[in-house]
């Protein structure tokens, strides 16, 4: 299951996720950032809650990532994948 939280302010969208990105999860999560994406560098993914991710989540929030959104997160597993990510970019 995955909870996902939008919340926007001044041109700005956060995406909170809580719970796990896998599975039908990730196709949620990709339609409900389409939806927002009028500008995707205003867009943050925040990943703090967020407690497993399968292949296919991590592949997402690269495309996420490289597309301009930022990625958020903490706690040893998801600050691993957020830096795995941003460095494999860069």
């Amino acid at each position: 299951m995955l909870r996902i939280t939008v919340r926007e302010e001044r041109g700005r969208a956060t995406l909170k996720l809580e719970g796990n990105l896998s599975g039908p999860w990730v196709t949620e999560l990709a339609r409900c950032w389409q939806e927002i994406m009028f500008c995707p560098e205003h867009i943050i993914i925040d990943l703090s809650g967020v407690r497993t991710f399968d292949t296919q989540g991590k592949s997402l929030l690269r495309e996420m990532h490289d597309a301009g959104s930022q990625l958020q997160g903490s706690g040893p597993l998801t600050s691993y994948i957020v830096e795995e990510i941003q460095h494999k970019t860069a």
